[in-house]
């Protein structure tokens, strides 16, 4: 029997959140195949001096001697069987741009529940696209950038890294979350669950905890089963959406494609954000759709705009303002899932919003469309900047077969949390702190995505 050893056992992340400064520096140009590190040629290590004392890591490739480090999570490998690894890896620290918030004169009435977001995070790797690199390749003349991931990050990863940003700003103990639920369309495994890799990274083992596959709309569907959970049982749920979107080389998909994550803390002791109603919208309309055993999806072309994405969402939106007796001027903010950057804001003045209401929450044209994480990742920008009492409408979609529609309101402890947060989701998109980004060209957006 092969034992795995005890370094890279999968719950071995005993440095994760630590600070630190590098020591030394090795690059490794040779590597065995163990843990697949022949595919991360040329890797660096490093000792880290952290807490007084010198801690052997992998580090990314642009860290120097004497910068500034944190660990977080990484996919360190692979076993010869394809058991994927995750660990610790160091990556640059600094002073990220925080949460700058708007005033806001409105003073709405709480909604009587009291089951809503207790803390939110956001993970989004450092790596753009210049999509303009695609005009050489495939004679597409297109401009702008998405994210795609560093040497170390993957699907998996994401999902860890924002659940451990959510839990530092809920405040609450790792040990409390009793559900977990990851929403993704492109999870690491076939069958295995990334929800139990974040479990074992909780170290919290007394929980309900599994994966969903709804394309884009996975994750405000992991956050609709977060919220019923708590609703039944209390304690704690925690909803993801995650993805490193695919695309296939040379499709259309290639150039709106992204990869990140975002995280919700979902309890009824203190949230910032009250969920005061859910409606969704379901059909069988074919749209985009991935076969067993294949690695890209398909889609249906210009389709996909009308009748799948327009229906599904003005048709979720009416029927949650129908329910709770809304209109569109009373809510401050509106995300709409965002494959593209012209769908949201059609089906935003189809619906009678404004660019005001809309706009704040678009992400799109910075990461490309991060499937089960992309409406997600446009509310917490959204959150990162609320006042409280606002009204806040998301309404996600996928696979032309439904969305769903939640409505919030925030509570003065959104102002009260927001110290917590490290970093602005402007930051983790790149509309600020830009210096962080690490552009690059196709042949290493190739390598990182595992498609060369």
């Amino acid at each position: 029997m092969t034992v795995t050893p005890k370094f890279f056992r999968l719950n071995n992340f005993e440095n994760i959140g630590k600070i630190g400064e590098i020591y030394s520096k090795t690059k490794n140009s040779v590597a065995s195949d163990l843990f697949q590190y022949n595919k991360k040629i040329p890797y660096n290590t490093a000792l880290i001096r952290s807490e007084n004392k010198l801690i052997f890591g992998l580090v990314d490739d642009e860290i120097e001697i004497g910068d500034k480090v944190s660990a977080s999570v990484g996919r360190i490998g692979a076993t010869r069987k394809e058991v994927y690894v995750y660990g610790v890896v160091w990556r640059l620290d600094k002073n990220f741009t925080k949460p700058k918030v708007k005033e806001s004169k409105i003073k709405r009435i709480l909604p009587q529940e009291k089951v809503g977001i207790e803390g939110y995070g956001a993970y989004i790797p450092r790596y753009r696209l210049d999509l303009s690199t695609l005009n050489k390749v495939w004679g597409k003349e297109v401009k702008g950038v998405k994210s795609f991931p560093g040497k170390f990050d993957d699907q998996a990863s994401y999902a860890c890294n924002s659940s451990l940003n959510a839990l530092k700003h809920s405040g609450i103990k790792r040990e409390e979350i009793r559900f977990i639920e990851v929403g993704s369309e492109s999870k690491v495994y076939a069958v295995k669950p990334t929800a139990s890799i974040i479990a074992g990274l909780l170290k919290t083992e007394d929980c309900f905890a599994g994966d969903l596959e709804f394309a884009c709309k996975a994750g405000t569907q992991s956050i609709v089963n977060a919220y019923n959970f708590v609703k039944v049982n209390g304690g704690y749920g925690l909803g993801i959406g995650s993805d490193s979107a695919q695309g296939a080389p040379g499709d259309e998909l290639e150039l709106t494609t992204g990869d990140g994550s975002a995280a919700f803390v979902i309890g009824s002791n203190s949230p910032i954000a009250i969920i005061e109603g859910i409606s969704s919208y379901t059909t069988d309309t074919t749209d985009f759709w991935r076969n067993e055993g294949e690695k890209f999806p398909k889609h249906a072309g210009r389709y996909s705009g009308d009748p799948a994405f327009y229906k599904h969402t003005m048709n979720a939106a009416r029927k949650l303002m129908e329910k709770l007796n809304l209109k569109p001027e009373d809510f401050d903010y509106v995300v709409f899932h965002q494959p593209n950057g012209k769908f949201p804001r059609v089906v935003g003045k189809k619906l009678g919003f404004t660019s005001e209401q809309v706009e704040p929450g678009i992400v799109f044209e910075l990461i490309g469309n991060t499937y089960s994480a992309n409406s997600l990742l446009g509310l917490a920008k959204i959150l990162d900047v609320a006042a409280p009492y606002q009204r806040i409408l998301i309404v996600s979609y996928g696979s032309g077969a439904g969305s769903d529609a939640i409505s919030l309101v925030t509570t003065p402890k959104i102002e009260e949390k927001r110290n917590r947060i490290e970093r602005s989701v402007k930051s983790w998109i790149g509309e600020e702190d830009k210096e962080n980004l690490i552009i690059s060209d196709y042949s290493v957006y190739l390598k990182n995505k595992g498609i060369i």
